[in-house]
């Protein structure tokens, strides 16, 4: 999963404009009419871990930003989150969550 999602964090990244890399590479694709290699993942979604990906978008949506860019998602957050949502979710898929934002920031701040 962290090899999909960093693909996906690096076509969402923006540029000093404002524009992610994906819509620059959608317009490449409009205005030519060929398939852009660099859209395509490396890998496919792992749609078993859908819940856990949906789990880590819901708590990044939230996450606090400081004066160097955006902060890691705290297992303080990830417990209130679940007590909010009463929705219980194993250790693993909290691991899963942490490895997800450790990916997350290391695009953000590279």
């Amino acid at each position: 999963m962290c090899e999909w999602a960093e693909h996906q964090f690096k076509l969402n990244k923006t540029d000093k404009d404002g524009i992610s890399q994906r819509e620059h590479l959608e317009q490449v694709q409009k205005q030519t009419g060929r398939s852009i290699e660099e859209l395509e993942s490396p890998t496919q979604f792992p749609s078993l871990l859908s819940h856990v990906w949906s789990t880590f978008c819901a708590l990044s949506n939230t996450r606090t930003v400081g004066f160097s860019g955006p902060n890691a998602i705290s297992y303080y957050e990830i417990k209130a989150w679940i007590d909010l949502t009463d929705t219980p979710i194993k250790s693993w898929e909290v691991e899963a969550i942490k490895r997800l934002d450790s990916v997350y920031l290391g695009v953000a701040h590279g």
